[in-house]
């Protein structure tokens, strides 16, 4: 009996427990003592919980049969089973590793048995019995990562969580299955940061790959060893780089950092961190010049070291080496951890500071952008507007990208910069959902102008900081072309002598003194001042980082200053949708210039349509559209004195000089007492 009990304690396939047929037999009374019967009840449980916990680490360790899904509880019902994952299995082999010595031990009383046949039950049930909290804490485990359905790297989170204990042994077991996950953790981690790329077929890494564009394959033996995995990875990923480079713009930002994935004990900066300094590899890793050079290695078959395809060089053994050390360490240290990520980090926005300097040019770039995007070539912008005046009414098809990219080039070729022009191209959507910017129908609502970003610019010019530029590009561009309607109003008034109505006449100066100071501050007080910000944090960086922060800080400030970050006032009831499904509200000052502009739009094709005397009818509609043009006027000035800051009290200055506006406003006393100038 005592070997069926023995066999017991360690057995998880048979079914069911060999000793259990004894306990319930009728017989077991004549044989065992009142007293024993409770005590091999006990070791009874024992077993079964070691039972439940190798069925458990069976099950999830890879080892099982792959027709094996739900699984049974006691009470009859079935349960989901668990995603698969490499971490879950790393979780099963760090348990079955933990239950060594209880396994050792069973087995070390199997042989003192043989020696002294006449231990009793009791010093059995005394020698286990130490290991049954142990069972305990594993069965707790096994229950939480079941009931809340934990996958990949919320494994770690979860066994950090219950990780201090006051029980020796089971501290000793956390940390072994601790490690056992850490391993598929470093070797993802160190696969992103030397890489660029990670094989992750289970989504479990908290840098996640979001589309369809590559497909794992093949998994990661996570017990095998470290070199032999990263010699493999390497030559992979290689030529999966090779096969991706025409579309590393789109590639690079498919990754992402996913809050649900990461461990709390890791802070989400340096998450962004992770995820910066692998994109930055990836960048590296599809330069186009280096392209065909690894190309070729790839294809060579002389004894060529890895390292020479590599970005590293001899560095990427001296990072292998601190990866590997710390996978092995007793105690997973965090900060060492972060330290590496950091080392790397600086070594990668370092060199991508170089290049990004001198061959890519940045400086250069970046005025391509304040030229194009933010029209600093007013006068190109003039031509285009010209030569695009038979497509404002028109209906957007197929044809209007053609049309707007011939006169893009035409105007260019009348500016005399068409070799700066190659880098742009002008695009409509197909689907034309209106811009939150504008409210008129017109091609300048749906225009986008693509850049042709140049190595290895990509990390900073993402296709939400584009899209960020076109919002600005189309607001500053429906300014302009309204800027330039007045002044073909002008011209037509002169033409056909039309200085004699003197109200419409000055109606019309007072809105070009509008267009003027709003376009002089946009230009001027706005993109200027800001743009000399960045080109000096530009001088002055040391690191790529640098730069990346000095122009998101560029872009936020000149978004901010000409009113296109949305507000998140609930009083407002201007609300919208993007293109992302994202609810955002007008912001207000936003909101009064567009009507501003329509309000414009109509004066000038009211005054365009009138070729002699002014009668009586369009006399009154003039007179209506003053008016309306004094309350957006006056609701204007409200708005910016609240928000008078910075260059905001130099639009209102240049706006309501002397208070020639508020002093012909329903509101003037209030205005008069509380502008200052």
């Amino acid at each position: 009996m005592i070997h069926d009990i023995l066999l017991s304690l360690i057995s998880a396939d048979t079914e069911p427990l060999p000793i259990l047929e004894f306990t319930i037999s009728e017989l077991s009374s004549n044989f065992i003592h009142p007293g024993e019967a409770k005590i091999l009840e006990d070791i009874v449980k024992i077993a079964g919980q070691y039972k439940d916990i190798r069925k458990f680490i069976t099950k999830y360790n890879g080892s099982s049969p792959a027709g094996l899904s739900h699984n049974e509880n006691a009470n009859g019902s079935v349960e989901e089973p668990l995603s698969k994952g490499l971490y879950l299995q790393a979780f099963c082999d760090g348990m079955d590793a933990s239950l060594e010595k209880y396994r050792q031990l069973v087995i070390d009383l199997e042989k003192r048995y043989l020696r002294a046949p006449t231990n009793s039950l009791l010093f059995i049930f005394h020698q286990i019995d130490r290991y049954q909290p142990l069972l305990c804490f594993l069965l707790k485990l096994i229950s939480g990562i079941r009931s809340q359905r934990l996958h990949g790297c919320m494994i770690l989170d979860y066994l950090q969580r219950n990780s201090l204990h006051g029980n020796k042994t089971i501290c000793e077991a956390v940390q072994i299955i601790q490690r056992s996950v850490y391993v598929v953790f470093i070797k993802h981690l160190y696969q992103w940061l030397l890489y660029g790329r990670f094989v992750d077929p289970y989504g479990e890494f908290f840098i996640q790959h979001v589309g369809d564009s590559i497909s794992h394959t093949s998994t990661v033996n996570h017990s095998s060893s470290m070199s032999a995995q990263a010699a493999h990875d390497s030559h992979s990923i290689q030529a999966t780089i090779a096969s991706d480079t025409n579309s590393i713009n789109t590639e690079l930002w498919r990754y992402e950092v996913a809050v649900s994935m990461l461990p709390y004990y890791f802070p989400y900066t340096w998450a962004e961190n992770v995820l910066m300094t692998g994109q930055t590899v990836l960048t590296f890793n599809s330069n186009p010049k280096d392209m065909a050079k690894k190309l070729d290695f790839l294809d060579d078959s002389n004894d060529k070291p890895l390292e020479h395809a590599s970005l590293w060089g001899d560095q990427e053994y001296e990072i292998f080496r601190k990866f590997y050390e710390l996978q092995n360490e007793e105690v997973i240290n965090v900060s060492k951890l972060e330290q590496i990520v950091n080392v790397i980090k600086t070594c990668v926005t370092e060199h991508l500071f170089v290049i990004a300097m001198h061959e890519a040019n940045l400086s250069h770039q970046m005025r391509l952008i304040k030229d194009f995007y933010l029209l600093g070539r007013g006068e190109l912008f003039h031509e285009f507007i010209k030569y695009t005046k038979t497509l404002m009414s028109n209906p957007i098809n197929e044809a209007s990208t053609r049309d707007l990219n011939r006169a893009f080039s035409s105007a260019g070729n009348m500016v005399g910069i068409s070799e700066d022009i190659e880098q742009f191209s002008m695009y409509v959507p197909k689907d034309n959902a209106s811009s939150f910017t504008y409210e008129a129908n017109n091609y300048i609502n749906f225009i986008t102008l693509k850049y042709k970003v140049k190595f290895p610019l990509h990390l900073l010019f993402a296709p939400k900081v584009l899209d960020r530029y076109n919002e600005m590009f189309r607001f500053l561009l429906k300014i302009k072309k309204t800027q330039f309607d007045l002044e073909q109003v002008w011209t037509h008034h002169r033409e056909i002598k039309f200085e004699s109505n003197t109200k419409i006449v000055q109606f019309r100066n007072k809105l070009l003194f509008l267009i003027d100071n709003l376009q002089y501050y946009l230009q001027v007080d706005v993109l200027e001042s800001q743009f000399s910000i960045l080109m000096n944090a530009i001088q002055e960086a040391k690191d790529f980082e640098h730069i990346h922060k000095a122009h998101s800080k560029f872009q936020s400030s000149i978004l901010g200053l000409c009113f296109l970050i949305p507000q998140t006032n609930a009083e407002t009831n201007t609300t919208k949708v993007d293109f992302n499904g994202s609810v955002y509200v007008d912001n207000p000052v936003l909101t009064i210039l567009n009507k501003i502009l329509a309000c414009i739009h109509l004066f000038c094709t009211l005054c365009m349509s009138i070729e002699d005397e002014v009668n009586n009818a369009q006399e009154f509609e003039f007179q209506k559209q003053e008016e309306a043009f004094d309350e957006l006027m006056d609701s204007l000035l409200k708005l910016l004195v609240g928000m008078r800051v910075g260059p905001l009290s130099q639009l209102l200055l240049r706006l309501d000089f002397n208070y020639w506006f508020s002093l012909r406003t329903k509101s003037n006393k209030i205005h008069t007492s509380s502008i200052t100038v």
